[in-house]
C-alpha cells in the first residue's frame, strides 16, 4: 500500500509537512499555492514511498510552482539520474519561483498549463514517488 508524500510550502510544514496520499490533497495543495502569498507560491515534495538514503535524507526532489496570474506552473523532478523539468521552448529566458521566501531560479524551462501541474503531481504521489510519465521531461538546463 502507497503511503503517499509530505509537501513544504509554508513555515508550519518545516516541523509537520503537508500530507498529500490522494488526489483529493494534492488538490488542497495546488490550490493552496494559487490561493497563497507570491513569496510562497513553490511546494517541495517527497514522496513517502521511496527509499531514503543513508542518511536520512530524500533520495529525490519533486518541485510544483503555481503562477495564478499566468494560469501556468512548473515542475520539476531530480534524483540521482539527474535533475528534470518539463521539455519544450520555454516563453520566458529565466523563471522564478519562491519556496518558502527563498528564490528558486529556472533557466530556458517552459510553463505548463496548470491543469497539467495538477496531473503530473498527482502521477508523482500517486506512483510512489517516480518521474511522472503523462509529460515529457528535458535535463535542466545550468
Amino acid at each position: 500500500m502507497l503511503r503517499g508524500a509530505e509537501a513544504v510550502f509554508k513555515e508550519e510544514h518545516l516541523e509537520e509537512p503537508f500530507p498529500l496520499d490522494s488526489e483529493d490533497a494534492v488538490d488542497l495543495l495546488i490550490d493552496a499555492l494559487i490561493d497563497g502569498h507570491s513569496s510562497r507560491n513553490m511546494a517541495q515534495v517527497f514522496s513517502l514511498d521511496r527509499t531514503p538514503l543513508l542518511s536520512g535524507d530524500p533520495d529525490h526532489e519533486f518541485l510544483v510552482g503555481i503562477d495564478p496570474d499566468a494560469q501556468v506552473g512548473i515542475v520539476g523532478f531530480a534524483d540521482s539520474e539527474g535533475s528534470y523539468v518539463p521539455s519544450g521552448v520555454p516563453e520566458k529566458e529565466e523563471l522564478m519561483y519562491m519556496l518558502l521566501t527563498y528564490p528558486r531560479n529556472f533557466l530556458e524551462s517552459p510553463e505548463i498549463p496548470i491543469d497539467l501541474v495538477r496531473k503530473v503531481t498527482k502521477e508523482f504521489v500517486l506512483s510512489g514517488g517516480l518521474r511522472p510519465t503523462c509529460i515529457a521531461w528535458q535535463e535542466e538546463p545550468y
